[in-house]
């Protein structure tokens, strides 16, 4: 069993330094700097606009939510695993030097963020509930697919998306995040990690299971806070 666990982890290492590696910071940094020029550095010009927009949603705009719930909702995904435990780790792994490039990196992923969801909203449609769906899996099987002789490949890139979201969603939404709050909950102030692991897992379920609205309408209240807190947190840090 020790030697398959070990052949485990060997495995794990080397695919995280594969997947993680300097190739994809260079596409990840390339593509950012590439969107930045290409949309004529829109972070800069349109940033009152989309400050505006935050709080209303822009005319004749059609979705399940309001702006405001929407910009929660992506928050609410954010603070936490991306701010807090990554920096850390970041820090921790690469030194205080790691900040520069998560900065650098942000700055110009803010335009590949943006394309992603222009795309998103450009490729969405009605589901069978009458509820909007969108997403990279439906602008690569209609958009990418659209295109000359890109057909398979478009759904085929879809589908292998939609697969690794779902993987992701188990490991970075469910294992690091929970991980991360059961273990501070436990050093902070004592409580078993089973309990908190059984509130958090009744209290998701009752958010998810309401769908999109609900999701939306309880990061709408929830975040705000959380916002105050993270930065009110990092200022009595500093």
């Amino acid at each position: 069993m020790s030697i398959m666990l070990s052949k485990v982890s060997a495995f794990l290492n080397w695919l995280d330094g594969f997947v993680w590696g300097v190739p994809l910071i260079v596409l990840i940094l390339a593509t950012g700097i590439f969107l930045t020029i290409r949309l004529r550095g829109i972070q800069f010009h349109k940033l009152g606009m989309a400050c505006k927009y935050m709080f209303q949603n822009e005319n004749e705009g059609h979705g399940e939510v309001s702006s405001f719930a929407a910009l929660c909702t992506a928050l609410s995904a954010t603070i936490g695993t991306g701010n807090i435990v990554g920096v850390a780790g970041a820090i921790a792994v690469g030194g205080p030097g790691a900040v520069f490039w998560m900065w650098l990196i942000a700055f110009f992923g803010m335009m590949t963020n943006y394309s992603e969801n222009v795309l998103g909203i450009l490729y969405r449609r009605k589901n069978s509930k009458d509820e909007w769906a969108g997403g990279a899996m439906y602008y690569l099987k209609d958009g990418l697919g659209e295109r000359k002789g890109c057909k398979k490949l478009g759904a085929a890139l879809a589908v292998l998306f939609s697969c690794f979201c779902l993987l992701a969603s188990f490991g970075i939404g469910n294992m690091s995040q929970v991980n991360s709050m059961v273990s501070n909950v436990y050093t902070a102030f004592g409580i078993p990690k089973l309990a908190t692991g059984i509130f958090l897992f009744v209290a998701v379920s009752l958010v998810v299971i309401g769908g999109l609205k609900r999701i939306a309408a309880i990061t709408e209240k929830v975040v705000p806070f959380m916002v105050l807190l993270y930065l009110l947190g990092t200022l009595v840090i500093i």
